[in-house]
């Protein structure tokens, strides 16, 4: 992979970390480096649940509708936000069978569209933007700094299960349904766009005129056979 393809990865994701100094200068984020196991929901797609999750906010808490999602489990540093999601201001555990929901820069993620494969083509994980003429701004899930509960494995991969807000701001806020909204899900497909995919919103307008998503592409390197 190039050095060029990581920047802008590295970009889009500072980006996203960003998004809440540009918009809400209130909220006081505490972002950090946690090492150990971490869910990675980049890629993810999820299931509303009917009920509500509590969201960090600037004064407190506020709920919002739930999303279940299952991530893979990765182990590594992974930033966090300590004020943010629902994290209570440490890397600790949020329980003795939990693991936080964290980001980390991954360009191949196991994900459920493929059956959790790990092979190089089919973990592929681009990143993808949901324009804002879908109207799909209020079905997105921020994982960022959420709990999750270990779940086993599916066919060997170790995954979790988070719940997740669908909607949320990084800071704890709503955005409209006419939001442009970036995932690592779907291998750049559109319709993944309304599977409630992990996501977070862009804090400026991202080509309002753009009818369809767009696919940030990675060039590809290979470097032996698929494995």
């Amino acid at each position: 992979m190039s050095r060029y393809s990581l920047v802008v990865l590295a970009l889009i994701g500072a980006v996203l970390l960003a998004t809440s100094q540009v918009t809400a200068q209130s909220f006081q984020h505490d972002f950090q480096f946690c090492i150990g196991d971490f869910a990675l929901c980049a890629a993810s797609t999820c299931t509303p649940t009917g009920g509500m999750i509590d969201v960090n906010t600037a004064t407190g808490t506020t709920p919002f509708p739930a999303a279940q999602c299952t991530c893979p489990i990765f182990s590594g540093p992974a930033i966090a936000d300590l004020n943010g999601g629902n994290m209570k201001g440490t890397c600790d555990l949020p329980s003795s069978n939990g693991v936080w929901s964290l980001f980390s820069l991954s360009l191949h993620i196991p994900q459920a569209i493929n059956d959790w494969s790990r092979r190089r083509q089919k973990s592929e994980a681009p990143p993808f933007v949901c324009p804002a003429n879908l109207g799909l701004g209020t079905q997105f899930a921020n994982c960022f700094s959420f709990a999750c509960e270990r779940a086993g494995k599916i066919h060997g991969v170790e995954v979790a299960t988070c719940l997740c807000p669908l909607g949320e701001s990084l800071e704890g806020k709503s955005v409209s349904a006419n939001t442009a909204f970036l995932t690592q899900a779907g291998q750049c497909n559109e319709d993944i766009c309304s599977q409630h995919p992990v996501s977070g919103p862009f804090p400026f307008s991202f080509d309002d005129d753009m009818q369809g998503g767009r696919c940030i592409g990675i060039p590809e390197v290979h470097l032996g056979s698929d494995q």
